[in-house]
């Protein structure tokens, strides 16, 4: 009963001074609404790329080159029809890349590797593109049949690379569904021919529409054999790889005998020097996970300095109540309330004011959230743990710094404060 009484005349108190109760718990609307919307789009990043690595593929693995690097030309040349190139070809690789043609031979091998259901290689260059009249860059990439089965790209018409393109080293190219449709709006581009540096192409065949990721757009680029994408590109080594594995079961099986593989490739002993990386899409999604955590976490201490700060305000307004009612404290002491009494109705006084401030603040944070999603097309996501946290910071705000404000009016002499003008 004495503790409804307490909160009773602690919600009379804060009702009394409506306005400067409300610029009070201002500073923790705004802190609590801060980091609210912080988390809430850092989860909502994770979630999103989270979705896009999905897309990868449970069982596909990418291989990378130890500091590969790729540079691309930028002079230009005139081309044919409605397509140019770059000069000098579309780019060329570092000599730091490490990825041979015997690598992906060797892993090729589905007797040696029965749990690698296809593999990839993929050399990567830029070629300039007539689309609507304008020039544009677009890129170019050197792959094998099996890059289209491990990406679930399907061909709309002609047909995609084959094995006799890559023995014969053809001069042949398959395009991306937007890059064709924007290249040749009015007309059919299979047999079509464009320069890619100082080689002519044919093309064979277009893609259909494919998912677009924060990867890759697929329906952008143009796809020739990887042996003629060495040729004209000037370079013996693959930009990445990619493997796919016979099954989820078999990924990590998958990614130790990619390892030993190409070590034993490599002529490299000691794993700590390989000079080439097997990714998973766990590692992905681990590393990516990592990285967003860490900024999500980042980017809420700093808006949390303003939960300080409001915390400060309430003990500062908190100081002026308890100077305002000296006189009542007195009474109150005098016709015998208890230390104790005075001390916890002005820390309930803190806590509820930074409580409410806290439930303003996750709605605030919520609102901005969604402001925020729909310039950054990003969803957030609010989960039940941001919310008690919030809550749970806002009544420890209000409980530390109410504290000195109550031991203050507590300690009060009844004498003295009933004299107080």
């Amino acid at each position: 009963m004495k503790y409804w009484t307490i909160l009773k005349q602690s919600l009379k108190a804060i009702f009394a001074n409506k306005g400067r109760s409300f610029l009070t718990v201002l500073g923790i609307i705004i802190g609590i609404g801060s980091v609210i919307a912080l988390i809430s789009l850092g989860n909502g990043v994770q979630a999103s790329i989270n979705s896009q690595i999905g897309k990868l593929g449970t069982t596909t693995l990418t291989i990378t080159p130890g500091g590969g690097r790729f540079a691309a030309a930028s002079s230009a040349s005139s081309g044919q029809s409605k397509v140019s190139t770059g000069g000098g070809g579309g780019g060329t690789l570092g000599s730091t890349s490490t990825l041979k043609v015997a690598d992906l031979t060797s892993l090729s091998d589905k007797t040696k590797h029965p749990l690698i259901k296809a593999v990839t290689g993929t050399v990567n260059g830029t070629a300039i593109f007539t689309v609507k009249g304008v020039e544009e860059r677009d890129t170019i990439v050197g792959t094998n049949l099996a890059y289209f089965s491990i990406n679930n790209l399907s061909v709309a018409t002609g047909r995609t690379l084959n094995q006799t393109d890559i023995d014969q080293t053809s001069k042949v190219i398959v395009l991306g569904n937007t890059l064709a449709s924007n290249a040749y709006p009015s007309t059919n581009p299979i047999g079509q021919t464009i320069l890619i540096g100082s080689d002519t192409y044919t093309i064979v065949g277009v893609l259909a529409k494919a998912d677009e990721s924060a990867f890759s757009n697929p329906n952008g680029n143009g796809y020739i054999p990887y042996t003629s994408a060495m040729s004209t590109f000037s370079t013996d080594t693959f930009s990445s790889m990619s493997v796919q594995a016979v099954d989820a079961n078999s990924v990590n099986a998958v990614k130790t005998d990619i390892t030993s593989t190409l070590l034993a490739n490599h002529g490299i002993t000691d794993s700590k020097l390989a000079d080439f990386g097997v990714l998973t899409s766990a590692d992905l999604l681990s590393t990516v996970g990592n990285i967003t955590g860490i900024l999500t976490s980042l980017l809420a201490g700093i808006a949390a300095i303003s939960l300080v700060v409001g915390g400060i305000g309430i003990m500062n307004i908190m100081l002026v109540s308890v100077t305002e009612r000296t006189r009542e404290i007195g009474l109150r002491k005098a016709v015998g309330a208890k230390t104790s009494d005075i001390l916890l109705q002005f820390v309930v006084e803190a806590v509820v004011l930074t409580l409410a401030g806290g439930v303003l603040g996750i709605g605030l944070g919520y609102l901005l959230g969604k402001i925020a999603a729909r310039v950054l097309s990003i969803t957030p996501v609010v989960t039940l743990q941001a919310i008690l946290l919030a809550v749970g910071v806002s009544s420890a705000i209000g409980l530390v710094f109410g504290i000195y404000p109550a031991a203050k009016a507590a300690r009060l002499n009844p004498i003295d404060a009933l004299r107080y003008e």
